[in-house]
């Protein structure tokens, strides 16, 4: 087997990758995928190196200087770079579990709140910003929280209608909250259980926020009309996110990061919600 044909297959698929992911974070990702698939290291692993990273560019966004920011940048792209990884090494060797797949979902979310917990830290005791910078910073932090569940929620519609690869959400959320019951008969294992209510939690709030959708469509005809709509909801995903705050944070301009994301991350959100509906609507729904 080639190494391409091993690439494409750690790969969620090309359609569904986010574009900055396929041209830059994947590409490294799987030259270390790679250099460890010998080894015992596994995914779950390398998802909590990856977020002890994510963590690490928190601490150094609070220190304030244009030099931690920097530091702060590199070390959010070695943490995409293993956030990546930890999925190509379960497609790989056919490893993945439930937990390492709420860990990997976690990640973004755990990272990105202590990125900006750092950065506010810091700006708070700018003189040139003050504490009013945390209102922009929290409107900011919870655009791209919605940006990136809606990004997720219809890339999983269409893996789900297409490839039949990602569980209705209804039926995951079952599967998971069965899974919880089984665990909390195991002593222990706190965190664990406690990973497990937040994503079920989260995951419901997704269903009531998006609502549930069950359609009555053939991959062929899902494909034909999402993958061009697709292609540009991955421009709101979290690779995109914070591969924007690390070019920002090298030019020591975190906040126009925020105001980015506030306003042309905003209208862009609504410019595809449109164009989204008005696919949906040609497409038959089941009762």
């Amino acid at each position: 087997m080639s190494v391409y044909t091993k690439y494409k297959e750690s790969l969620k698929g090309t359609d569904v990758e986010e574009i900055l992911d396929l041209i830059i974070y994947r590409p490294l990702s799987f030259l270390f995928v790679k250099l460890i698939y010998p080894t015992n290291l596994t995914p779950n692993q390398i998802s909590v190196i990856a977020m002890l990273f994510g963590l690490l560019s928190g601490v150094f966004y609070a220190f304030g200087s244009h030099y931690y920011f920097i530091l702060a940048g590199a070390s959010f792209f070695v943490c995409n770079v293993l956030d990546c990884a930890d999925g190509q090494l379960a497609r790989l060797k056919k490893n993945g579990t439930r937990i390492g797949r709420i860990i990997d979902g976690l990640i973004d979310y755990v990272t990105s709140l202590a990125g900006f917990i750092g950065i506010g830290i810091a700006l708070a005791n700018n003189s040139n910003y003050g504490p009013v910078f945390w209102i922009l910073i929290i409107a900011g932090g919870i655009s791209r929280g919605f940006q990136n569940m809606y990004f997720d929620y219809f890339r999983n519609l269409y893996m789900r209608y297409v490839y039949n690869k990602v569980d209705d959400v209804k039926r995951e959320i079952e599967a998971y909250e069965k899974f919880r019951n089984d665990i909390g008969k195991i002593k222990g294992r706190y965190v664990i259980k406690f990973m497990v209510d937040i994503y079920v939690g989260y995951s419901k709030w997704q269903m009531k926020i998006t609502k549930h959708l069950r359609l009555d469509v053939t991959p062929e005809e899902y494909l034909r009309k999402n993958k061009k709509i697709l292609r540009y909801w991955s421009w709101l995903g979290s690779t995109t996110h914070l591969t924007l705050l690390i070019i920002f944070s090298f030019c020591n301009r975190v906040d126009l990061y925020f105001w980015a994301t506030l306003i042309f991350g905003n209208l862009f959100l609504l410019a595809l919600f449109i164009w989204q509906k008005s696919i949906l609507k040609t497409i038959k729904k089941l009762d």
